[in-house]
């Protein structure tokens, strides 16, 4: 029973850490388009740069807590983005 109520932590960890870096993620890559537009390169790829870390960070740590929070976390992100499309409107 413990080892369930752990695992169901780690999934709602995952979940809401993912969730939170997906939003950010996508929610950002509409700034680095128009920096890029508007021909600011450099600005671009630090976005772009922070962008891919705090992905990447996000998923990392989850890595700590297993494979559970580790999928959660994916799935989250997964559903952040596509919460931005369906709020936002998106290429059919």
């Amino acid at each position: 029973m413990i080892h369930d109520l752990i695992l169901a932590r780690d999934a709602a960890i995952g979940l809401t850490a993912g969730l939170l870096a997906g939003l950010i993620h996508f929610s950002s890559l509409w700034w680095n388009t128009r920096l890029l537009v508007s021909r600011h390169a450099g600005k671009a790829l630090v976005l772009q740069l922070a962008r891919l870390a705090l992905a990447a960070g996000t998923l990392a740590a989850l890595t700590w807590l297993g494979a559970v929070a580790l999928l959660a976390g994916a799935l989250g992100f997964l559903l952040a983005r596509q919460l931005l499309l369906r709020r936002l409107g998106g290429s059919q």
